[in-house]
């Protein structure tokens, strides 16, 4: 390459100084460019520097697997199995309400009077109904009987009739009774037995009518006794000690039947409802049949307050992730407010064979990396539950069987992790000790 330039320099010099005679100054400018161009041409071609791979610095954990009591952070709703709305059971206006929003009463304790005199004017009328429908069953009663009395005497005439058309019979035979007496034993016995018929009808009918007055006495002592009920309803008292709240009439309003009226709610059977995720079920469930105590801690204002998963629902609802599962207490608990949203700590069953790592560990719910020849390879884990440390954090216990004791695990949150991506390994962290429960200024059943 460095011959052919100097050739063409050659060249070039050759032909300026065949020109120098004629044009000396464009000679030497274009000289000039010419020999800036050569220059540039043959300079010397730096290679080109391989530019290396990244690696990217990692903290890393061995696997240790071991048994451990994982715990869920769940939040709840504070409610109460005996919540109850209260509602007008007739269409009145409201005399009087003798309890306030917030108040707490007593079983059987008087909450809401309504106007009962039109319930009361019903009754009256029923009870009426009744009097007179018990006069005509007793009515019914004697013309029965005055009716089968009469079925038996007519048979008794029947009997007569028959008796004497025998014998007027034998002597029409023997030629001794004339055919007008003959045909007038005939007739009476006709007419007698169409009188048995009509004597029996007579009767029948007045048994008939005795069952219907029968019915509609039931039927009257069932609308006094609907009437004496509404008279009831307009005194509203509470079925069991609890607080009254959302409390939507005042006196004067009117209401309707089934319009609400106050919801009362009882404290001391207060209990929190919560979803657990769907994928903890199966454990749940089979530490309640091994009779296993799953203890639970409702985190109230820096107070812990102890209970335990008292049951689960036999179903999931439409639309959750979860199953609805109820944290109840030995007593009690002062300071839970119902409706409510608290923190709740979960204890699960003990699970063997499993690994607690940092949050930051883990991908996504179910995956995390480990280190193979340096490089970052993806591990499908079993989400089992957490596990709170001393200072607050939550490591995440997880299974697998493409864990083993050798592995070591990446604990540091990478935005482009991928498998097969570069890492260097820098100082291997340290295990933390883990606690169940964070430190508390209070506790209390």
């Amino acid at each position: 390459m460095f011959r052919d330039a100097k050739s063409r320099l050659r060249t070039v010099a050759s032909l300026l100084l065949a020109a120098t005679r004629t044009r000396v100054p464009m000679v030497i400018l274009g000289g000039a460019i010419f020999i800036t161009i050569g220059m540039i041409m043959s300079r010397p071609q730096d290679p080109p520097t391989p530019r290396g791979e990244r690696a990217w610095l990692v903290d890393i954990l061995p696997v240790n697997y071991g048994s451990i009591e994982p715990m869920l952070e769940l939040f709840g709703s504070v409610q109460s199995p005996q919540d109850a709305t209260l509602s007008a059971g007739i269409e009145a206006t409201v005399n009087a309400v003798l309890v306030r929003d917030g108040e707490t009463v007593k079983a059987g304790q008087v909450l809401v009077v309504l106007d009962d005199r039109d319930a009361s004017l019903t009754l009256r009328q029923r009870r009426a109904d009744i009097l007179e429908i018990e006069a005509l069953s007793s009515f019914s009663k004697r013309q029965l009987a005055t009716n089968r009395v009469a079925f038996e005497q007519e048979k008794d005439l029947l009997e007569i009739a028959e008796s004497r058309f025998e014998r007027a019979e034998e002597l029409f035979a023997l030629g001794r009774l004339s055919r007008s007496d003959y045909e007038n034993a005939t007739e009476n016995l006709k007419r007698q037995s169409l009188s048995v018929s009509r004597s029996e009808l007579a009767m029948d009918e007045s048994a008939i009518r005795l069952d219907e007055r029968q019915a509609q006495l039931d039927r009257a002592y069932a609308l006094s006794s609907q009437a004496e009920l509404d008279v009831e309803r307009a005194t509203i008292s509470a079925p069991f000690r609890g607080v009254i709240s959302d409390l939507r009439v005042s006196e004067g309003d009117r209401v309707r039947v089934g319009d609400s009226l106050m919801r009362l709610q009882n404290p001391d059977s207060i209990e929190v409802r919560t979803q657990v995720p769907a994928n903890y079920i199966s454990a749940i469930n089979a530490g309640i049949a091994a009779d296993i105590e799953m203890s639970a801690v409702v985190d109230l204002n820096q107070t812990r307050i102890t209970g335990r998963l008292t049951r689960i629902s036999g179903q999931t609802r439409e639309g959750s992730g979860g199953v609805d599962s109820y944290i109840g207490f030995s007593k009690p608990p002062i300071g839970l407010r119902l409706g409510s949203t608290v923190r709740i700590l979960l204890k699960l069953p003990p699970q063997d064979n499993v690994v607690s790592v940092p949050a930051e560990a883990v991908y996504g719910r179910d995956r995390l990396y480990k280190i193979i020849d340096g490089r970052m390879q993806q591990v499908q884990v079993e989400r089992v539950g957490e596990r709170i440390n001393a200072d607050g954090t939550a490591d995440i216990i997880v299974r697998s069987p493409k864990l083993t004791a050798s592995d070591s695990i990446i604990a540091t949150k990478l935005a482009n992790a991928t498998d097969g991506l570069l890492v260097r390994v820098q100082t291997p962290r340290a295990k933390q000790e883990v606690s169940l429960t964070r430190p508390v200024l209070n506790q209390s059943n």
